[in-house]
């Protein structure tokens, strides 16, 4: 499950190495000095607006290893807190 959660984000921002080389490598007048800059952007701000989601997805996939590793001694409960009376 942690492999499809990671894998969208870093290919989006590896295109932006991808097109910052092109662009280098493109001579002075040609047309992707201007649109890629103008794309980089675009990249640039989805990576930001994943940020928040990348962490929730991060926090839950360490909560499920963490609920995988539990070990119950026999005898023991789980008791939730909307159980505890008041």
């Amino acid at each position: 499950m942690k492999n499809f959660i990671y894998r969208p984000i870093p290919r989006l921002l590896r295109y932006g190495l991808l097109l910052g080389a092109i662009k280098e490598s493109s001579p002075p007048n040609h047309e992707d000095q201007d649109s890629i800059p103008q794309i980089l952007d675009v990249i640039k701000d989805l990576g930001k607006a994943t940020e928040s989601g990348v962490t929730t997805a991060k926090q839950k996939v360490e909560l499920w290893h963490y609920n995988s590793n539990l070990v119950f001694r026999p005898g023991e409960a789980v008791v939730s807190d909307a159980t505890i009376p008041n």
